[in-house]
């Protein structure tokens, strides 16, 4: 079906409900950013198919909320469908909550599936509309209905993570939440966000492309740890693995009977931001509801010493990956045909032949010309432009090793740079020089740092629209949370935070231009003046040095990026050929 046709079914079902408006979002039950198929109920119904949108819709008109990554990817996948593109951020675009009020009338009524629906947004949209005299439903499926042939859940084995890679046993992290639960006055927690249901009881699985985990829940409280997992997916190996470290293991679909049958002197902690609206509504009344970010979300933010020396190992190979690509790549431009798509499955290849390799991180993002100026652009068959020598071509991708998760961006020139690439690839590149040199007082905020990041760009008058940095997970997520380097992210970046550092800069119809390494941050010095930190670049990879106007650069950004390329090649030397590491040597040469 096309979309128009989508649309038109699923206003029979609104008239049908007596729904006037109805709501979806891109998210399952466990509010993740990657979905199962099953769940990608927004882009089944838009055709939106970007990782952040809200899909709202009433029998005369539709639209789509995104954020500036995909302001071009919508336009060109909203085109001729109906749906009208509103672009966050932009003071002309009208909120979800106001746009709302403003199709609908007292008494009217919004539907949503609770089930996908985080707390915080759902209870948003329920209290502004309340103050409307706008009703809603929050317990209504309108997609399942109409979508023909919607993929099964996914069936896929779990499996344990082992400790040389975990660090700390599940016991031990049992321990330090129910540590922190008594501190806090909190009886028991619920865990709904998957990376934080497999850190905490070391599994990890394939249910969802890029994420290694499977779908789960937990709950602590001070007599028990439970896994709700489909027990289909485990076998009595890890079933006896996880009772020895004290857990019990319930069936998936029993989460919500559980939550409903909970003890009215319980005192439960959820977080508003990663728990669906559905479960947070099957807590009993008689119940204290705590609302704050997940005691997991803390600890597994904070990598331990084994998970950091496991991102280190993973970065080697890694980086001996990226170099075999581009050695091929030098090798074979302007001999035979590449194009974006044979790129991806090009860094798929040579990733998948080093140690610990699971899967890619995410859908590499390989950007030529101005297909770069996307920033989360995602080639096929039908978009995607042969690779010539010369312009910009823009490779952001990464790798699940056991050991570690990586997401890299190295841009590269294929031909002579021009005045201008040049002069944007310099203010890139000295943003990203910028962070990594930084040290700072113990307690200084993700927004302040991302100062340094734009401070070139500003000088010039240029931004870019996407935070700086954010949060990786060891062996899962390549987003995680709560810390970030963006402008609106206030929480400090601490000791054991591994994080991108991925300034960009942006020319629609030309170029796009990203760096990206990951950092660590690690302690520096104590004095007189307090505890200071710094972050390591762990990320292992040569810097394009052809588009670079070395006069731009200070001398301690030049002594950094000699000193980074010299670390490059003593580190990744040792694991390549005779050709690629006189290959490595040139490009990583002082400039």
């Amino acid at each position: 079906m096309k979309t128009k046709e989508k649309l038109a079914l699923l206003r029979k079902l609104l008239k049908k409900n007596r729904v006037d408006l109805y709501i979806v979002p891109t998210s399952d039950p466990h509010i993740s950013e990657y979905l199962p198929d099953y769940w990608k109920s927004q882009s089944w119904i838009s055709g939106f198919t970007g990782s952040a949108g809200t899909f709202a819709i009433t029998q005369n008109k539709a639209a789509l909320w995104t954020d500036s990554r995909y302001f071009i990817q919508a336009e060109k996948e909203l085109a001729d469908s109906g749906i009208e593109l509103c672009k966050q951020g932009l003071p002309e675009t009208p909120s979800l909550e106001n746009w709302i009020a403003m199709q609908l009338g007292k008494g009217d009524v919004v539907g949503i599936d609770g089930r996908v629906f985080q707390v915080t947004l759902a209870k948003n949209i329920i209290e502004q509309q309340h103050k409307c005299g706008i009703k809603c439903k929050s317990d209504i499926d309108l997609i399942t209905p109409i979508w023909d042939k919607r993929p099964k859940l996914p069936s896929n084995k779990a499996f344990i993570h082992d400790l040389k890679y975990a660090g700390i046993s599940v016991k031990e992290k049992v321990s330090e939440v129910r540590k922190t639960m008594k501190s806090k006055g909190i009886t028991s927690y619920l865990i709904c966000a998957l990376d934080e249901v497999n850190w905490l009881f070391n599994i990890r699985g394939n249910d969802i492309s890029y994420n290694p985990v499977v779908l789960s829940y937990g709950f602590i409280d001070n007599n028990q740890a439970i896994l709700f997992i489909d027990t289909n997916k485990i076998d009595e190996s890890i079933a006896n693995q996880l009772n020895e470290q004290g857990v019990t293991i319930k069936p998936y679909e029993k989460i919500e009977k559980f939550i409903r049958n909970l003890d009215k002197k319980e005192i439960i902690l959820i977080d508003p931001a990663r728990t669906n609206y559905q479960l947070y509504k099957s807590i009993p009344n008689r119940v204290r509801i705590i609302e704050a970010t997940g005691i997991v979300t803390e600890l597994k933010a904070h990598k331990n010493s084994v998970e950091l020396e496991g991102f280190r190992n993973a970065m080697v190979e890694d980086g001996a990956a990226l170099v075999e690509f581009f050695y091929w790549l030098d090798d074979n431009l302007g001999k035979t045909k590449i194009t974006e798509t044979l790129i991806a499955e090009k860094l798929t290849k040579y990733r998948s032949k080093r140690n610990e390799f699971v899967s890619e991180s995410f859908s590499p993002i390989v950007g030529y010309a101005d297909h770069g100026a996307i920033v989360h652009y995602s080639a096929t068959k039908e978009t995607e432009y042969e690779i010539k020598p010369k312009g910009v071509l823009l490779i952001d991708s990464g790798g699940q090793y056991r050991n570690g998760t990586t997401d890299i961006t190295r841009t590269i020139h294929l031909g002579k740079p021009t005045e201008e690439e040049k002069v944007d690839f310099t203010l890139v590149l000295k943003g990203m020089i910028q962070l990594a040199m930084i040290k700072f007082p113990v307690g200084t905020r993700g927004s302040q740092l991302d100062t340094l990041a734009r401070m070139a760009m500003w000088s010039k008058n240029i931004n870019y629209g996407h935070g700086t940095g954010h949060g990786v997970g060891s062996f899962l997520n390549v987003h995680e949370g709560p810390m970030q380097i963006r402008p609106d992210n206030h929480l400090p970046i601490e000791v054991g935070h591994v994080l991108s550092n991925e300034p960009g800069l942006y020319r629609q119809g030309k170029h796009g231009i990203r760096i990206e390494n990951l950092i660590a941050c690690v302690p520096d010095t104590e004095n007189e003046f307090g505890k200071f930190l710094k972050f390591e670049t762990i990320t292992l990879c040569p810097i394009d040095t052809k588009p670079i106007k070395i006069e731009m650069l200070l001398t301690e950004e030049k002594d950094w990026l000699n000193s980074y390329h010299k670390m490059v090649f003593d580190k990744l030397s040792p694991m390549l050929k005779k050709e690629e590491k006189e290959w490595l040597k040139e490009k990583t040469k002082k400039i």
